[in-house]
């Protein structure tokens, strides 16, 4: 058979095969042609695979800046609140370490290439968490009515048990309540109250709520001081 004839059979169908591969060749050069863009991003971090029985006790920033790379098209269609950081902390140990940040850490999708991350590392301290049981110390401000005076003060409950950081917890020696005012109050009264705020990362797991007793009673009436007898005078 011809050459020339194996060409010309079936022309129709050739021609429609090359139409097809130029269009596909074109659709897939097409990224290639577009002129290539750039962006920032401020982008959230997460922080992942957290070790059991520890807590992060170091700030953590909210995000990180990353500077993308791609076709106009891509980043166009890119939708930011997608984007996001991840560190991962499977199999760390307590302590402070740095965990550097890469761009395969920053899910961008297909055709966009992530060139600047800021910070480039973060700085992440573990601590074993713990449980503490400890008093709780009722803060009361201000003074009774005049002629009273207080005679005792009691909460209830009288302890209160707190999770958090070990080396936080060491220091802790108890829990005060927030501010219960006794002023103008000439008799026993009781008020509800709340555990005052704790160190970062120091939950109140029992004992949130707290009721101060305030025991008041009359002051003592002062006992006069019996004068002196004046001396006899000489003539």
């Amino acid at each position: 058979m011809k050459i020339s004839t194996l060409f010309l059979r079936n022309p129709g169908t050739k021609l429609l095969a090359l139409a097809i591969a130029c269009v596909t060749w074109y659709l897939l050069t097409g990224e290639q042609r577009e002129r290539v863009s750039e962006r920032s991003y401020r982008i959230p971090l997460s922080i992942v695979n957290i070790p059991t029985g520890a807590i992060i006790v170091s700030p953590v920033p909210d995000g990180v800046d990353v500077r993308l790379r791609g076709s106009f098209t891509a980043l166009r269609q890119l939708e930011p609140a997608k984007l996001e950081a991840v560190v991962d902390l499977l199999g760390a140990s307590q302590g402070e370490k740095r965990y550097p940040l890469a761009p395969e850490d920053i899910n961008v999708p297909r055709g966009v290439e992530v060139i600047a991350i800021a910070p480039p590392e973060v700085r992440l301290s573990l601590d074993a968490v713990a449980d503490k049981v400890l008093p709780i110390v009722p803060e009361v401000t201000g003074t009774p009515a005049n002629g009273s005076q207080i005679e005792e003060i009691v909460a209830e409950p009288r302890n209160g048990r707190v999770q958090g950081p070990a080396r936080t917890l060491a220091h802790l020696t108890s829990l005060r309540t927030e501010p219960v005012a006794v002023d103008g109050h000439e008799s026993t009264f009781s008020a509800s109250t709340t555990v005052a705020a704790q160190p970062a990362g120091v939950r109140v797991r029992e004992g949130q709520l707290v009721t101060v007793r305030v025991r008041i009673r009359p002051s003592p009436t002062p006992v006069p001081t019996p004068k002196a007898r004046a001396g006899r005078q000489r003539p």
